[in-house]
């Protein structure tokens, strides 16, 4: 009885907290236009990750201050990624917590001790990508000196390089994270395995676009 209780409870606590459908609220506020060129340097970017529709979608609201400026893309991309993984965070601690509150309706130990691990990894994945964001705003400022992505490679001070390197770094262990997330679920009903997904690709996919900017924006500095 209890892995049959414990299946309903699981999926009913990941569908009802998806994150994917929630209004996306980052530090660059989204605008209601687009600037005329801004849509195309964004498509332009997007072009270079494992997927482009997303990254279009997400990050098209934001043409009119991105502008063309890779840093401020990366800048965009990252907090919008950190959005996600925080609402992937949330829709796991509310089965965890939904799953302990109840005698009847618990969570069998192995899907539980998934869960617990998956909700460690994304609270890590957190504030990985919040350091990232800080660091980026940081850059934002120093963008004259190099992160501008007008060809002017090598003008970029070593302080910039560090930072571009760190966020880099900060962002690939987000990424490893999420994924770890979810291979912590193999052994779970394939039922289960895809409610997981549902919440947790689409912020894996969100940090992949985000690092592919951020590694390409690196090349030009």
């Amino acid at each position: 009885m209890a892995r049959s209780s414990a299946l309903p409870l699981f999926l009913l606590a990941l569908s009802c907290w998806s994150w994917f459908g929630a209004v996306v609220t980052a530090r660059p506020t989204p605008s209601t236009t687009t600037a005329a060129g801004g849509g195309g340097f964004i498509t332009s970017w997007c072009a270079g990750t494992d997927y482009p529709a997303l990254c279009n979608a997400t990050l098209a609201p934001y043409a009119a201050e991105v502008g063309a400026s890779p840093a401020r893309l990366s800048l965009a991309a990252l907090t919008v990624t950190l959005d996600g993984a925080r609402k992937a965070t949330a829709a796991m601690k509310a089965m965890v917590a939904a799953g302990a509150r109840s005698s009847h309706l618990h969570l069998v130990p192995v899907a539980a001790q998934a869960a617990e691990d998956c909700v460690g990894m994304l609270e890590d994945a957190v504030d990985l990508l919040q350091q990232s964001v800080e660091a980026m705003e940081r850059l934002g400022k120093e963008e004259p000196s190099g992160v501008s992505g007008q060809g002017q490679a090598g003008s970029g001070s070593r302080s910039v390089r560090f930072q571009v390197n760190s966020v880099q770094t900060w962002a690939s262990a987000a990424l490893t994270n999420d994924d770890m997330c979810m291979e912590g679920f193999k052994g779970q009903p394939a039922v289960v395995r895809e409610a997981v997904r549902g919440n947790v690709a689409g912020v894996t996919h969100l940090t992949a676009i985000a690092l592919a900017i951020i590694n390409a924006m690196a090349k030009q500095i």
